[in-house]
């Protein structure tokens, strides 16, 4: 079992570092996201864009706590990335 774990969390660790690499070439690019929630401490508007799938990809983290754009179609920039996820700012 130990030997299962440690190669799970090598490969993660792994996947994590490759994920963020390809995340950071849309720093800087302006996307259309759609907002579908927000965050649950309420500091984001979180969505995805059209090339993201629900459950799988990563989603979007939106500087802004206006929920007015809930469940709307936004143009954003990409500001930073985390790991798996974007974080942008609306145009």
């Amino acid at each position: 079992y130990k030997t299962k774990e440690a190669r799970y969390k090598k490969i993660m660790n792994i996947q994590r570092k490759i994920s963020k690499e390809k995340l950071e070439k849309y720093i800087g690019k302006d996307m259309v996201v759609l907002i579908e929630n927000m965050s649950f401490d309420g500091k984001y508007l979180v969505g995805r864009t059209k090339g993201d799938v629900p459950e799988e990809d990563g989603i979007v983290y939106i500087k802004n706590q206006d929920e007015k754009f809930i469940n709307k179609f936004v143009n954003c920039k990409i500001v930073d990335v985390s790991d798996y996820d974007l974080i942008a700012e609306i145009l």
